[in-house]
């Protein structure tokens, strides 16, 4: 009996996670460049089911297996691309094909770099081409873009230039990288930042679009429906548990009769 508290509990566990995993999916839905994540469970301590014979009790047949507790593996990221939307905005750009842009946050010594798909850009206050929140978007000359008016025209290649003067500003710099599940860390706001040996390389193949963002890939029917099936396991094992506390409870009350 014991063995069911232990199961049912960590179901109930892993199930709250995969809400949560879930419920951040969907409230990114809307979030420019966002990747969804899988909540991924695994068993632990598995343990394999004989069925003995009445003629021979000694003769054993193996049925099947069991788990003494469901347990969190990872959450694993899609990176599939997502639907681009036009919105006509000069500032707003985005990646078709792999690549990430490669963003400079903070300065000084407490400059880092991030990367991100989002392309809602800004001109800062000290303008520089920027991406909210997040910091500056970094060229192929591994230095922020500054630029001196708010007219531009990003080429496919990245080229950034001024759309009256012709005045080139610099080339936003686009990084891939071999393996994203072994070489990417999930931020926040959208951002990833790399593991410890990982090296980023220049995107092949990839193009900047102009006045195209490209939408979440989150897919709210397949979230909707994961989010419904796993609040029904957690409302199962809560019954459940619920219904071998009130046995447990009969069984001490039955022993202490005896």
């Amino acid at each position: 009996m014991f063995q069911g508290f232990y199961t049912l509990g960590s179901a109930m566990i892993s199930e709250n996670r995969n809400l949560n995993v879930i419920s951040n999916n969907m409230a990114n839905a809307a979030t420019t460049g966002y990747k969804s994540d899988k909540y991924i469970a695994s068993t632990f301590r598995e343990e394999v089911l004989y069925r003995s014979g009445n003629i021979t009790p000694n003769k054993r047949t193996p049925i099947g297996t069991t788990a003494m507790i469901q347990a969190t593996n990872d959450r694993v990221t899609n990176y599939e691309q997502g639907g681009m939307e036009p919105t006509e905005m000069p500032l707003d750009c985005a990646i078709n094909g792999n690549g990430f842009f490669a963003v400079q946050t903070g300065a000084g010594a407490d400059a880092g770099v991030v990367y991100t798909r989002s392309g809602s850009f800004i001109i800062d206050d000290e303008r520089y081409l920027a991406v909210p929140n997040i910091g500056r978007i970094l060229g192929t000359n591994n230095a922020p873009i500054h630029v001196d008016t708010d007219a531009l025209v990003i080429d496919i290649d990245g080229t950034v230039r001024g759309e009256e003067t012709g005045t080139v500003y610099g080339t936003i710099r686009l990084d891939d990288f071999e393996d994203y599940y072994e070489d990417l860390v999930k931020g926040d706001n959208g951002t990833f930042t790399v593991q410890d040996g990982a090296a980023p390389q220049a995107a092949a193949n990839a193009q900047i679009v102009q006045g195209m963002l490209e939408r979440s890939n989150t897919s709210m029917v397949e979230e909707m429906t994961s989010m419904m099936s796993a609040q029904r396991s957690l409302q199962a094992a809560a019954q459940l548990i619920k219904m071998y506390d009130q046995l447990d409870a009969r069984t001490v009350t039955l022993g202490g009769m005896s």
